[in-house]
């Protein structure tokens, strides 16, 4: 069964036309959601960026879903790597040609160039907006908004339309804001004048409710959903003052009180306390997080739970790792680091161990534990799933790369020699892990000479490390392994 189920962007526009009309599917999404916050966590960003564009895909309005895909882009786009821009494979989600796939590819291209002008905020959001997508529609448009007034000359025609995609959601207080943006712009524009007064009239229509007319509610439903939007707005604000923050984790407090089995109001109750951030704070989203998957069976939230006291382990060991700086050579500080780092570990490992049962064919996940295994030094235990992770072009050149190292530590010699020409033989690794590829196959090579009294395997290792050395000198400890290989081919050659 196909990762993305959907049509191919090189079928024709007759089938397109010929598939029923598109519908949300939050269920599917959700599955979708759940991986991509496991492998950001592993930071595979680009992958995670595909996963979210999957789900999104069939939830486009999910919030914290169009949240997390910014998160991952901006990761992303820090590693060098991201040059290259992102592949056709991890676009392949919003390939198509439906109205949602043109929305969803407009915001990627933004948030690949989230430092530019207006014009490609203006251009997701004008797509949001007649999509009817109410949220997506107000954030896009609001960083939208701001792009435009510091550029050095505001456009016009950006207010224009980011007011029109505020108006097609109902948003006429923002609309209007906007339109007076684009008067300020051009003042002799006696039609916008026209338009702002037709907002207005518009905007005061919906507050005062005349536009529920026949409606269940009227002017009382207004007064409530009013009270509702400014929840909203305050749990979407980016900056919040604490005060803001404590409304909004009362609010999620009483939403989660009145629906305790529903996984959304846990996670919007778990996010605001984690936004605030103490460690009770901390402590209560995974109690909760734990009850709620003992309760309803739902991984991701065992996961999250998981997270967080990862995220707690490594905010000890960041502390035990300042404490050492200003006290070095202090034993009690040095030991308390060192427990640090391995309860770090051991945690780790568990987490991972508890993923990969969840996820069983998930090879970031394999890769991860493999990795795990090998940092803490058990390099029997990494090397079964590194084996299998080196499958997957994402972590192939990295997966060889320690099993190389592991395979030499166990002293599977020619096993190691293998690992490190096969992670040599990838094109376009960089050149700094090329290097490290480098000094790994002399690691072997000179254990192979010095175990098996290998000649050829010594003079290779000389070769190897002259190439090191001719592409950096001072390369590790490179001049003194040839030293010992170039004595090591002598005593041989003399045998």
């Amino acid at each position: 069964m196909a990762l993305f189920p959907w049509k191919k962007a090189d079928q024709s526009a007759e089938s397109t036309e010929s598939e029923p009309a598109w519908q949300p599917q939050p269920d599917k999404a959700a599955t979708f959601f759940d991986k991509a916050r496991t492998v950001h966590e592993t930071t595979n960003y680009e992958y995670a960026i595909q996963l979210w564009l999957g789900g999104l895909r069939f939830e486009p309005t999910n919030m914290p879903a169009i949240q997390g895909l910014a998160r991952s882009m901006a990761n992303f786009l820090a590693d060098p790597k991201s040059k290259k821009g992102l592949s056709k494979e991890t676009l392949a989600p919003i390939s198509g040609k439906a109205e949602v796939d043109r929305f969803l590819m407009a915001m990627v291209e933004w948030m690949l160039r989230p430092d530019g002008d207006a014009i490609l905020p203006t251009r997701a959001a004008e797509l949001s907006g007649k999509l009817g997508f109410i949220e997506p529609t107000k954030w896009i448009a609001e960083r939208a908004f701001v792009a435009n007034q510091k550029d050095k000359r505001p456009r016009k025609e950006i207010y224009l339309k980011l007011s029109d995609a505020f108006a097609a959601v109902g948003a006429f207080d923002v609309s209007i804001r906007c339109a007076e943006a684009a008067l300020k712009v051009d003042p002799s524009d006696a039609e916008l004048a026209v338009k702002i007064r037709n907002l207005s009239a518009q905007s005061a229509m919906n507050k005062g409710g005349f536009n529920q007319t026949g409606q269940a509610g009227g002017f009382r439903a207004n007064i409530r959903d009013a009270e509702k939007q400014k929840q909203l707005e305050e749990a979407d604000r980016v900056v919040k003052t604490a005060d803001t923050v404590d409304r909004v984790i009362a609010a999620a407090e009483a939403d989660y009180a009145g629906r305790p089995t529903d996984v959304s109001a846990l996670n919007k109750l778990v996010r605001a306390l984690l936004e605030r951030g103490t460690v009770p704070d901390e402590n209560r989203a995974y109690d909760l997080l734990m009850q709620g998957y003992m309760a309803m069976q739902t991984f991701s939230l065992r996961q999250m739970a998981g997270d967080i006291r990862i995220r707690q382990s490594r905010r000890k060991v960041a502390e035990a790792k300042q404490m050492a700086e200003k006290a070095a050579g202090d034993s009690m500080v040095a030991s308390i680091l060192q427990s640090a780092e391995e309860d770090l570990a051991k945690l780790e490992i568990t987490e991972y161990k508890a993923r990969l049962e969840a996820y069983p064919t998930d090879m970031t996940l394999k890769y991860e534990l493999g990795r795990r295994y090998f940092e803490s030094g058990m390099y029997g235990e990494c090397i079964e799933f590194l084996q299998q992770s080196q499958n997957d072009p994402r972590n192939r050149v990295a997966s060889l790369n320690m099993l190389g190292h592991a395979f030499l530590r166990v002293e599977y010699i020619g096993e190691a020699v293998e690992m490190f020409r096969q992670a040599l033989e990838v094109r376009d690794t960089g050149a700094e892990v090329e290097l490290d590829l480098r000094y790994g196959l002399l690691l072997a090579l000179q254990a192979k000479a010095e175990h098996e009294k290998d000649l050829a395997a010594a003079e290779e290792a000389d070769k190897v490390a002259s190439s090191i050395t001719i592409k950096q000198f001072t390369y590790r400890d490179v001049r003194q392994r040839r030293d010992a290989v170039k004595k090591l081919i002598t005593t041989l050659k003399g045998a």
